[in-house]
């Protein structure tokens, strides 16, 4: 069995603590226990005492006690002693120590009851949380137990907490410094830490809100893998990446801002800007095209932006489309194409002179009479005298072949005139052509303004056997006309 050394108090089971007074178990040695059959017998007094012959007989219950023995005559009276006055006051002081002793030891255990009963009571207060009152309490208590330990703990306790709602208020300078003067209390020191890494990350925050990319980056790569440093830190670097290529976008380098824009993928608008450096780069390909009077080279890069509403590449497209029509009715009109050309200088009429040049195509009437002669065909063997109305005055274009199909001659006639051509005897086909505007002997007639017809005669041939002699042929429905006519196109003419 085990005593506490302090209080006294006996240990049960396997307590650390002394429930008495709270000493710890270390402090208490054993005691071993008085065996229950030895007992301590007080001093008798010498007058007391019984004499040595004299020995009580042991208990019996009465129905086995023998009969009385005869009572041994009483022994003789000693006189006694009185006690002298000095042993009489060591007794009474002795006494009077015993007194105090006991009173001592009374008081000592109700001071280490009531120290106890406070000591639990601030354990409690402190499991709850209440630091301050279990401060006070440990305070109070002094030295006992642990008391002095418990109290700091209070302390620190009351400072890691008030550090800790610094820190949940933002107020991070002042959380670190608290946590700093807490020491290696806790985790203080890594909350310190902690502190220090967000006050860094909101300033590099705050840099790459203002702006300071470069600066922010640097900022965020000090942070390491603190939160989404690295990944912020790569990000500064778009922004800088994307606001050079600004840069460059606005001094016209759309090749380099083109590149950039693409490294950066999909970094804000970074694709669209990639392709609209793409779409300039094509753009100043066809100005540059343009300028050089290459429009059958610009016109498809314009007709592509174009679809896309790029600038104003549907105007340039525009002008270049016309400008090559323009140069197409040129080269027909030089190749004495007048109609064609008519029709090309017509269909851009709007655009710089092509209207009076479409009016230039149209040709003044030739004089009546052949206009054209195969040398091939010399002969005169036939006088063929061609009569129109006189009452229509459109003029007629007519062209005489072989019956194989070889042009012999081409004669016009002015409305109403009758002119006479020579031609070889022959078997020949005829061919009419009626008309307003004349555009050459090349077009006619074109196709707008004239019909053409195969001459057919009485006997429905197409084809008339001329010998030598005077012919006279009249045309379209004239007194005593002679011919009939029918639908050709102009391609068959």
């Amino acid at each position: 069995m085990q005593f506490c050394t302090e209080c006294g108090k006996r240990f049960s089971g396997e307590d650390r603590f002394c429930t008495g007074c709270g000493t710890m178990r270390k402090e208490v040695k054993e005691v071993k226990p008085v065996e229950e059959t030895q007992q301590v017998t007080p001093a008798t007094p010498v007058s007391e005492q019984v004499p040595p012959e004299y020995t009580p007989a042991p208990p019996y219950a009465p129905a086995q006690m023998p009969p009385p023995a005869p009572m041994p005559p009483p022994a003789p009276k000693k006189e006694r002693k009185k006690l002298s006055k000095k042993k009489l006051t060591i007794i009474l002081s002795s006494c009077a120590a015993v007194l105090v002793l006991a009173i001592a030891a009374v008081v000592f255990f109700t001071i280490q009851s009531n120290r106890n009963t406070a000591y639990d009571e601030a354990v409690s207060l402190m499991d709850r949380g209440r630091y301050s009152d279990a401060k006070e309490m440990f305070i109070d208590l002094g030295s006992f137990s642990d008391a002095e330990e418990l109290a700091i703990e209070c302390q620190n306790l009351m400072d890691y907490d008030a550090a800790s709602r610094l820190m949940d208020r933002g107020n991070y300078a002042e959380a670190k410094l608290a946590f700093v003067a807490l020491g290696s209390f806790r985790d203080s020191s890594e909350q310190a830490l902690e502190c220090q890494r967000i006050m860094d990350y909101n300033a590099a925050m705050q840099l790459m809100e203002d702006g300071s990319f470069s600066e922010a980056k640097a900022a965020f790569l000090a942070l390491g893998d603190y939160s989404d440093s690295s990944e912020l830190a790569e990000e500064c670097q778009s922004e800088m990446d994307y606001y050079a290529a600004m840069v460059l976008m606005e001094s016209r380098d759309y090749e380099a801002a083109g590149e950039i824009y693409e490294s950066l993928g999909s970094f804000k608008d970074s694709a669209s800007l990639a392709a609209e450096c793409a779409n300039w780069i094509v753009y100043l390909e066809a100005q540059s095209l343009q300028n050089a009077g290459d429009h059958a080279a610009a016109l498809p890069l314009l007709e592509t932006l174009a679809l896309i509403d790029f600038e104003n590449s549907d105007a340039l497209a525009f002008e270049s489309s016309c400008t090559l029509t323009y140069e197409e009715a040129e080269r027909a009109y030089n190749n004495e194409l007048f109609y064609t050309a008519y029709n090309l200088f017509m269909e851009i009429h709007f655009f710089t002179d092509a209207s009076s040049r479409a009016e230039q195509c149209i040709q003044d009437y030739p004089s009546s009479g052949q206009v054209y002669r195969n040398d091939n065909y010399s002969g005169t063997g036939v006088s063929l005298r061609i009569r129109t109305p006189r009452d229509d005055t459109r003029p007629t274009f007519l062209k005489i072949y072989t019956e194989d199909g070889v042009h012999v001659s081409s004669v016009f006639i002015r409305g109403g005139d009758s002119p006479t051509v020579r031609i070889p005897s022959g078997t020949y086909m005829i061919k009419q052509a009626v008309g307003v505007n004349w555009f050459g002997q090349e077009e006619m007639f074109g196709d707008d303004n004239a019909y053409y017809q195969v001459l057919l005669f009485n006997d429905n041939q197409t084809t008339m056997r001329l010998t030598s002699g005077s012919w006279n042929l009249t045309l379209r429905g004239a007194t005593n006309g002679n011919v009939g006519t029918r639908n050709e196109s102009r391609s068959d003419f």
